[in-house]
This record gives structure tokens, C-alpha cells and sequence, in this order.
């Protein structure tokens, strides 16, 4: 019985082999989409698309960006998460995934159980600027303000789960201090009146921050990584004043829940290659990615630290799903 019991196990575990095997042996039968829940020219859409155009490629197949932008990322997601899981539907995921539960009702998808992680790309923080007649160069000032004024200094904000939102509520819990948000349409919109002087602080991504750096428009406080960026080595991080600090945003490929490993292993060893070729990292870091190419394995820590590091901001700022 104990032998009959081992040998309908092990044919078991054959059957799916052979069944995993069938479904990735013609992969990619069709084209691949990376589908994109933010818009044209933001910097998801940005990775998607090079990374499109490398896979493409390196596949010798047709690798399309679908942008569906709305709801936080989460029209995109709620699709993905239903896609058939061939390795045929993708989507470049980002923190924006993991904030979702905290920040929607009625969501239809779970941010890690219904996803496979494919592989990590790496992070990108934003960068924490106050305006030149603002009397403020450092982190330390900022904080030492605020204590002495709570709530007189103004951040432009892109909304709850921006990354402009969670730099800023994440410095005041850390610090100790309180500012005021100041909740903005448009990142165009929040910059003007960052240079104009109706807000002191802007926390822009560092890509669309660093022309203002460079044409001293804004001064520079610093980037809201845990270290400092690649990409702007002469920007001291947050970190540095506020210790236990990190307001990076991650980005990674997932795909459905249920992807065959064998295309799992195939798409991230593609990855790696593109992720570890200079010219791909020259231009990443031109958008401000600190590029760390990462196993599925890894990514999936990375998500399911975000989703715990997530909840316990929200907790702590007392702010509920609308």
C-alpha cells in the first residue's frame, strides 16, 4: 500500500513536469503584452517599453506595451491577475501594487497571492526639493522648522500613494513633525507653484526633479532612498538624518498567479542579460532607477515586505481605503 502510495505520487509529480514542460515548449506562441497601469511617459511606462523593446529582441517575438492607466495602477492589475497565466500577459509592477488594499475599497485582486513574480528591476526614490527663497538646506533644517512652526511648511502632494504623498508622510512620522499637504492634479501643476512660491517643499521623482536641480530652479534637501542614488550621488539621503528612512519605490515584472516555472525561469534569465548590460543600465539610470536585478524569489520578498511596511504607514497615519 506504502509502495502504490509512492509511485501515484511520483507519476503525479511526472504528470505536471511533462505538463509544465508542454505549455513553455512553444513559448512565445503569440505576442507578449507588459501591460502598464500608469500613462505615456511616466517612469513605469518608461522601463516597460525599454524592457519591450529588449525582450523582443532577445526573443526573436513580438513584445507590446499596453497602457492602461487608472485607479492607482489597479484597473491594470485587476486585468492581469485575471489573464490567462501562459506567459503571454505580463505587467510591470511597482509599489503601486502592494499600496493597493490600503488605498482602494472593493479591490478584486490580492496583491501578492494573485500575482507571479517574475523578476526585480530595481528602485527609484523621489527627491525632496524646497524653493530657493526658502530658508531651509537640509533635512535638519526642515525638521527643526517644523518643530518650531508644525504645519507652516507646505509639500505639494500627487495624492495618497504617490510617491510625493508617502516621502512626505513618511518623514513626519519618522521625524516627529508636521507639515501641511498640499494635493495637486498634476505633477506640471505642483512644480509652478513649487518655483512660484506657494508651496516650500516639492518631491517630484528624481528623473523629473533633477533638471530643476541642474538649473537651480529648486534647491535639493534630499533623495528618499536609504542610501544615496546612483543616479545623483551628490544629494545626501534622507536616511542620513532620519535614521530607519526609506521611501524608494521598487518596479519588478509579475505575471497571473499559476505562469509554468520554466517560463518563469526563462523570463527572468532574460532580464538578468538586459538588466546587466551597461548601455540598458546608462539609461535607467537616466530615469532614475538604481537598477538591482533580482530573482522571482527575491521580488516576492520585496512585495510582500512592502505590503507589510505599507500597512503599518497607514496604520500609523490613520488613513482608511476610500
Amino acid at each position: 500500500m506504502l509502495r502504490r502510495r509512492t509511485f501515484a505520487l511520483t507519476a503525479g509529480a511526472i504528470a505536471v513536469t511533462r505538463s509544465a514542460a508542454a505549455q513553455s515548449s512553444g513559448w512565445p506562441g503569440k505576442p507578449i503584452r507588459i501591460v502598464c497601469g500608469f500613462s505615456v511617459g511616466t517612469t513605469t511606462d518608461l522601463l516597460a517599453r525599454l524592457l519591450a523593446q529588449k525582450l523582443a529582441e532577445r526573443l526573436g517575438a513580438s513584445v507590446v506595451v499596453e497602457n492602461r492607466p487608472g485607479a492607482g495602477g489597479t484597473i491594470a492589475a485587476a486585468q492581469v491577475a485575471r489573464a490567462v497565466p501562459d506567459g503571454h500577459t505580463l505587467m510591470l509592477a511597482s509599489l503601486a501594487l502592494t499600496l493597493a488594499p490600503r488605498l482602494f475599497n472593493n479591490l478584486t485582486f490580492r496583491p501578492v497571492e494573485d500575482f507571479q513574480p517574475i523578476g526585480l528591476m530595481g528602485y527609484t526614490p523621489n527627491v525632496l526639493l524646497a524653493g530657493i527663497a526658502v530658508p531651509i538646506t537640509s533635512i535638519a533644517d526642515l525638521i527643526a522648522e517644523a518643530k518650531r512652526a508644525p504645519g507652516k511648511l507646505r509639500y505639494a502632494s500627487s495624492g495618497p500613494g504617490s510617491g510625493s504623498w508617502i516621502g512626505c508622510k513618511l518623514l513626519e512620522v519618522k521625524a516627529g513633525i508636521v507639515l501641511e499637504e498640499v494635493p495637486y492634479a498634476s505633477t506640471a501643476q505642483a512644480t509652478n507653484d513649487a518655483l512660484g512660491g506657494q508651496v516650500e517643499l516639492h518631491c517630484p521623482s528624481l528623473a523629473g526633479g533633477m533638471p530643476l536641480v541642474k538649473d537651480g530652479r529648486l534647491r535639493p534637501l534630499g533623495v528618499t532612498s536609504a542610501k544615496r542614488s546612483a543616479a545623483a550621488p551628490d544629494i545626501p539621503s534622507i536616511a542620513e538624518t532620519v535614521p530607519g528612512y526609506d521611501a524608494s519605490a521598487w518596479y519588478g515584472v509579475v505575471g497571473p498567479a499559476g505562469m509554468p516555472e520554466p517560463i518563469v525561469r526563462r523570463l527572468n534569465e532574460e532580464m538578468q542579460a538586459i538588466l546587466n548590460d551597461p548601455s540598458v543600465q546608462g539609461t535607467l539610470r537616466t530615469a532614475g532607477l538604481d537598477v538591482e536585478a533580482g530573482s522571482a524569489g527575491a521580488l516576492h520578498t520585496v512585495m510582500a515586505d512592502a505590503v507589510l511596511s505599507g500597512n503599518d504607514l497607514m496604520d500609523r497615519i490613520g488613513y482608511r481605503p476610500q
